[in-house]
This record gives structure tokens, C-alpha cells and sequence, in this order.
């Protein structure tokens, strides 16, 4: 039997040698694929050479087997390269087959052994049964999609993208503890820092769990155990703002220049006033806003976690500013967001990991700057660290304090049979935050703000309009024109 060259492949990023065989349509039916791919377990081009040499003389054979499944193949291409046994079914295959031992043998004798190369992972003579890393990536984020905010699930997507540059799309059965340790280590010379490079090995470790529990890999995760202890200990906690830094916040001369959107004028108000997140304020819809036994609610819905879904008062100095008047006129526009504007208003579609937050995090922060009140450990979240200090100042119990920002107990036996608190004692917690007392807000005017993305958006329609106006008339100008029959 005449046998073609080996069917031989050198994977780019690890240099090993695979053998390729484009399987016969009869077997691609059963096997429900269209290539297969062996690895030689060698860097050794000549060594990979009789090595695909014998399982070519099986290919050849195994051709004319009609509907072999995958274990039929498996049996068929039993060759024992370290031992010199493969299995031959022609007297002419066999003498081949010893005839490439041999040569094998010789081939092996006069390779130089490289201490210093890095060591090939014992893998099986065939194609992985599990998916690809991205194939097993896909299926994790589609199922917590289901559960998980689109910020967390961005946060897996970006990890596991990082991840698949590094190291390749390989088959998850493949990838080793080493592989996951060089990858920490890649981070660490970056500078990123502990806590930040846990949340990295923290989402692999979910993917190779979700790997094990589905089957596609045995044994042990090999992303456990990576973490950095004591990761948050080295990070700095937020401050909170004092009383000077409030002052200059708070001061229209500047902070009317900066409120060019109604995000950026009632955001740092409404989290100052009630203590919440700042996407828990960009994200409020109009239908949020309730008002219960003569209480204004806001119903926050898009929390960070379970506890922090939640009834927040709306403090009076609030309504005296006109937020309700402004959730009024959202209401007549017909927008569904409180901030519409964010998701696919003037300010153009968001499609950042970062959520509605993005524009007014990064807005306040340079504001901090202006105003000359930035610090490292200061930033929007600062004002939620000053409003639950304020509560405690106030003498607002605990318990109070844990239902209005959305925090559970440390003492979880206690959190556990606290329920519900009545509208009237949050609402008199919240009334009991004096920060108008200390602060000139009475100039403070929101109504600008909406007419400047009220403007945007007539800007953008009308550009819209024109571009489609100018469509329709180069398409007609395009169009053949009728031709009249000609009188002779």
C-alpha cells in the first residue's frame, strides 16, 4: 500500500506538531465534524515525520471502513510510539510500519535532548473531547446573563477575551495551572493591582467550574488557588467629603458650568440627598418614582445586589429643587429613563461595560479637579462614604441605615429578621440629612439642562432628516430616466 506524505501541522504558538486528516464524508456524518486533529507530542519536525508517517498508513486503511463511529477510531489507531507496537492489517503495512520504527528509533537516538526546553504536557492521541475556551466562555456568559447585572457580565467577557489573547483558544482540557500562573504573573508586571487581578482569577475559576460541572474537563480546577491573599487590605478605602469640600462642590457659580445634563445636575444631588449608588440614581425610571401613605419613593430596581433593591424616600430640599417637576416633564416627553438620554438619546447609544454610570463618573471626577477638591481616595462614590456618615451623626440606628443604602448586617442573625421598615421611619431618616443647611443650594436651577439635551436631540433629528432628504435625492438623480419614442 502506498501511503501519500503525512498530513503534518506545527501549531504556531507552541510549536508542537499535530497530525491533520480531513475526513471521508462517510466519517464526517458520524462523527459530525470534518477534521481531526492528533497531536505528536514533539517540536521535532523529523520525529513528527514518522511519527504521522504510521498513523497515515492507518488513514490509508481505515478509508475504506464505511461508518466508523469515534471509538472504532480510536481502536484502530492504537500506535504505542515508546513501545514500537501499532496495529497492521496487511502483511505490506506491516513491514512499512517496522520499517518506520526503525528509522524512528534511530531518529530518536541522534535527537540531542534539550534540558533546557520546556516540557510537553502528556496529551492524548486525539482530538479534545472538550469545547474550545471560547466555546465554554460563550455558554457561561449566556447563563449569567440570566442572573447578573450587564456591568458584571462585561466584567466576564472582557476577563475571558484578556484571557483567550494570552494563552489562545485552546481546548479547556489543555490548559494547565502553569499556563494560569504566567497569566497572573502578566498582570502583576503590568502593575495591575491585587484586588483588581483577583477579580481576573476569580471569573477563570467560574469558567472551569462551569467546565467540570458540564463534563467538558476532569480532575482539579486549575485556576484554584491563584488568589492574593489579603487583596483588599491594600487598598485604600474611599473618604468622604467634608464640610469645606461640600462648600465647593456645591457652589452653582461652578457647578452650573459643569450640570450641562439633567444626569449631571441631579446625580450628585439625589446620591448626596438619599445615600445611593451612582447607578442606582443614572439608571431610575419614571415609573420609579411612587409615592406611598404621602411619602415620595424612589424605587430602585437596578441594585448592585438583592439587599440593595429598595424603597429610598425623596427628601423634601429635593422636591423644593423641582425633581418632581422635572420627572413631570421626562413623564409628557414619553421616555421610560429618567436619564433616557444615556441609552439612546443625544448623548448616542452607550455600549460600554460601564453602564449609565460612565459620563458622570468621569464628569465629576475632572469637576473634583476644577474645584480643586480631588484627592486619591475621593471620587463620586465618596458621596455615598459622607451620606451614611451623616446618618450615623444624626443618630440614625443601624438598622435604618442598612435598609436605606442597601448594605446587609454584619451580624446576619439580626439582618435576618429585619423586615420591611415603614415608609414614615425611613422617610423621617432621610429628612433627618441637613446638608441644605450647610450648602447655598437656592440658586440651583435644573431647567437649563434639560433644554440643552432637549436641543441635542432637535440638532440630531434635524441632521438626520437632512441626511435622508439627500438620500432620496441621489437615488432619484441614480435612476434611469424614461426615454420618449422618437418622431421621424
Amino acid at each position: 500500500m502506498r501511503a501519500p506524505m503525512p498530513r503534518l501541522v506545527k501549531d504556531g504558538k507552541s510549536g508542537i506538531w499535530f497530525f491533520r486528516w480531513s475526513l471521508p464524508k462517510s466519517h464526517q456524518q458520524n462523527l459530525n465534524q470534518k477534521t481531526l486533529y492528533i497531536t505528536l507530542r514533539t517540536r521535532d519536525a523529523r520525529l513528527a515525520q514518522s511519527h504521522a508517517a504510521l498513523l497515515n498508513l492507518r488513514v490509508e486503511a481505515m478509508k475504506k471502513i464505511p461508518n466508523l463511529n469515534e471509538d472504532a477510531i480510536r481502536k484502530l489507531l492504537e500506535i504505542d510510539m515508546e513501545r514500537g507496537i501499532f496495529r497492521a492489517d496487511t502483511p505490506e503495512e506491516q513491514e512499512r510500519g517496522l520499517q518506520i520504527l526503525e528509522n524512528l528509533g534511530r531518529l530518536r537516538a541522534s535527537t540531542p535532548q534539550q534540558n533546557n526546553a520546556p516540557a510537553l504536557r502528556p496529551t492524548p492521541a486525539m482530538t479534545p473531547k472538550s469545547p474550545l475556551f471560547r466555546a465554554v466562555a460563550d455558554e457561561l456568559i449566556r447563563e449569567i446573563s440570566l442572573t447578573l447585572k450587564k456591568a458584571s457580565v462585561d466584567k466576564y467577557r472582557s476577563t475571558y477575551d484578556a484571557f483567550r489573547e494570552h494563552a489562545g483558544n485552546r481546548f479547556v482540557e489543555d490548559i494547565t495551572r502553569a499556563e494560569i500562573k504566567q497569566y497572573k504573573d502578566q498582570l502583576l508586571s503590568n502593575g495591575m493591582v491585587a484586588h483588581t487581578i483577583n477579580g481576573h482569577l476569580g471569573r477563570l475559576h467560574a469558567l472551569f467550574e462551569f467546565a467540570l460541572k458540564n463534563g467538558y474537563i476532569k480532575g482539579e480546577n486549575p485556576a484554584a488557588n491563584h488568589l492574593i491573599p489579603h487583596s483588599k487590605k491594600a487598598i485604600k478605602s474611599r473618604d468622604k467629603f467634608y464640610d469645606d469640600d461640600l462648600k465647593a462642590i456645591y457652589n452653582w457659580e461652578t457647578y452650573g458650568p459643569m450640570a450641562i445634563t439633567p444626569d449631571y445636575f441631579w446625580g450628585p444631588l439625589v446620591c448626596l440627598f438619599s445615600g445611593m449608588r451612582i447607578e442606582e440614581c443614572t439608571s431610575l425610571e419614571v415609573k420609579n418614582i411612587k409615592t406611598d401613605d404621602g411619602v415620595v419613593l424612589m424605587h430602585i430596581k437596578d441594585a448592585k445586589t438583592p439587599t440593595g433593591i429598595r424603597f429610598v424616600p425623596v427628601h423634601s430640599f429635593l422636591i423644593k429643587l423641582g425633581f418632581l417637576d422635572y420627572v413631570e416633564e421626562v413623564r409628557k416627553l414619553g421616555h421610560e429613563g429618567l436619564f433616557w438620554y444615556l441609552s439612546d438619546g443625544a448623548m448616542g447609544k452607550l455600549t460600554n461595560h460601564n453602564g449609565t454610570k460612565k459620563n458622570l463618573s468621569r464628569r465629576f471626577s475632572q469637576y473634583l479637579n476644577d474645584v480643586k477638591v480631588k484627592e486619591d481616595d475621593n471620587c463620586f462614590h465618596s458621596l455615598r462614604h459622607t451620606t451614611i456618615t451623616r446618618f450615623v451623626a444624626r443618630k440614625v440606628n443601624n438598622s435604618t441605615i442598612y435598609k436605606l443604602s442597601g448594605h446587609t448586617s454584619d451580624n446576619s442573625t439580626h439582618f435576618d429578621y429585619l423586615h420591611d421598615l415603614p415608609i414614615k421611619a425611613l422617610h423621617e431618616a432621610v429628612e433627618a440629612l441637613d446638608f441644605h443647611e450647610l450648602l447655598n443650594l437656592n440658586s440651583f436651577d435644573w431647567k437649563p439642562s434639560l433644554q440643552q439635551v432637549l436641543a441635542r436631540e432637535a440638532k440630531r433629528a434635524q441632521t438626520a432628516e437632512s441626511k435622508r432628504l439627500r438620500a432620496e435625492r441621489l437615488a432619484s438623480k441614480a435612476m434611469p430616466r424614461k426615454k420618449w419614442p422618437t418622431k421621424f
